[in-house]
């Protein structure tokens, strides 16, 4: 997610902020800044396939592209369309079909796209659903058009903004993007969770962004990343957005990149060589460094639970408690 790159060409759509040579002080010079800091964020990523939110039309992704350089994509991806901002894609691959498919005309569509690499068909799906203020309700209707879309493909990858976290929330918030997990894999699991965030919204993280891939998906393990160097967060670790004075007056300042992180992982048309899980007991947990392991538990009941998580017991009667667990015990 850019954080609204708009261009310098009034359409109607613009937020108030990004009307061109207005108070608000967008103009030429504030766009090339925020293009070359964009663009130094994907140079760095250096991705062969990567979806952009929240741009605002085709021309401006072209202006993006262009400031690539050497790195720039032979291939774009962008439906014109009558609002303010949409998804956008740039790839390394030949772009075979796209389609869009509106859930609700008062929001982004969800975006189809078919790329052929090394002769196997791969489907991306594009979202950038309704916000926070929209309701829960509002975006389990995306989600459930969303898994219509994809029951019938065999190899697919659902991308996007989804303004909906990877933990179920308070008000059900995340409940909706939790609906599609059930026959899919969210690469979020494969992230230590105090790390699991790619906004932050006065301080309060969230992994609202997200990347899920279907089972016959060969992900490299480990590979799914948080992009945060030191030169996007501020001194709270938080996302360096794109600045923009809030005294009431909304000024272009012309410092920062996003109000989000970007997030990455490796994947392959072949199969990667998986390590074997190793069968342990309870106790071996308790002498175990912090990082990513890769256990199997056998034997293993809960035998007490609170607000705050469960305790298990495996046949050595060993316990442990494991608080807010991920998966449903």
């Amino acid at each position: 997610n850019v954080d609204n790159l708009f261009d310098m060409k009034k359409s109607g759509y613009e937020y108030k902020e990004y009307l061109p040579n207005s108070k608000s002080n967008w103009s030429k010079k504030q766009l090339n800044i925020k293009i070359k800091n964009i663009a130094r964020v994907i140079k760095d990523i250096n991705a062969d396939i990567i979806n952009l939110c929240e741009i605002e039309n085709k021309e401006v992704l072209k202006k993006l592209n262009l400031a690539l350089g050497i790195k720039k994509y032979p291939y774009m991806y962008y439906k014109n369309h009558n609002r303010a901002i949409d998804c956008g894609l740039l790839s390394r691959f030949a772009i075979k079909s796209s389609k869009t498919y509106s859930v609700d005309l008062r929001f982004r569509p969800i975006h189809k796209i078919k790329l052929k690499i090394e002769k196997k068909d791969f489907t991306l799906f594009l979202n950038h659903w309704p916000s926070y203020k929209h309701g829960v309700k509002k975006r389990l209707e995306f989600a459930k058009k969303l898994k219509q879309l994809y029951k019938n493909e065999k190899r697919f990858i659902l991308l996007g903004d989804f303004n909906s976290p990877f933990e179920v929330r308070k008000n059900g918030w995340g409940k909706a993007v939790n609906y599609l997990f059930d026959d899919t894999t969210s690469l979020w699991y494969d992230i230590a969770k105090k790390d699991r965030f790619s906004y932050a919204y006065f301080g309060k993280k969230s992994a609202i962004d997200h990347i899920i891939i279907s089972k016959d998906i060969n992900y490299k393990e480990g590979s799914f990343k948080v992009f945060k160097p030191k030169y996007l967060q501020t001194k709270y670790k938080t996302p360096k957005r794109w600045l923009i004075s809030k005294n009431g007056k909304g000024v272009h300042k012309g410092v920062g990149f996003s109000d989000h992180f970007a997030i990455y992982a490796t994947l392959s048309t072949t199969p990667y060589k998986k390590t074997k899980p190793q069968v342990v007991g309870i106790k071996k947990l308790l002498h175990v460094a912090d990082g990513r392991v890769n256990f199997i538990l056998k034997s293993v009941m809960v035998i007490d639970k609170n607000r705050y998580g469960v305790t298990i017991e495996d046949k050595n009667h060993d316990k442990i408690f494991i608080y807010l667990p991920d998966t449903k015990l």
